[in-house]
């Protein structure tokens, strides 16, 4: 019976090789991985930042078409809502209007509602809906 040497034979080595190719492989994929979930989480926050962007927007498109109102023409109740919309090429305040503002092929609707009344300011709440979903609320004060 003939016994063999492993050292001599390769086979160490071999092993020793391979099991360097699976830590190296493992290694390169773990990077690999967590490059593309950087790459995939910011491109979620450009997305995200994009969109917050728009929805600041259309609040201040929607204040100056508040602002462009006249006082008197607020003389609804508290909790009185009102919808807008700025027709198709968005440059005209139209209120009372059950339509949408389109962005981005995405229906935006836009309500105020009048959370008080004093003798030389209105407080309102803006709101903005996507399908028919409150996504955004913000507080907006018109000085009379």
């Amino acid at each position: 019976m003939k016994k063999i040497n492993f050292q001599q034979s390769g086979f160490s080595s071999l092993w020793f090789t391979l099991i360097e190719v699976i830590i190296a492989s493992a290694i390169l994929s773990i990077t690999v991985f967590w490059v593309y979930k950087l790459i995939w989480e910011n491109s979620k926050l450009i997305n995200n930042s994009d969109n917050y962007l728009q929805l600041n927007n259309l609040f201040l498109n929607l204040e100056e078409c508040i602002k462009s109102k006249k006082t008197d023409y607020y003389t609804e109740s508290i909790n009185s809502t009102k919808k807008y919309d700025f027709w198709i090429n968005l440059n005209w305040c139209n209120n009372n209007s059950y339509t949408w503002v389109l962005i981005d092929n995405i229906n935006y609707y836009l309500k105020s509602k009048i959370t008080w009344t004093w003798a030389d300011y209105i407080d309102f709440e803006l709101e903005i809906e996507w399908e028919w979903i409150a996504i955004e609320k913000k507080d907006f004060r018109l000085i009379k």
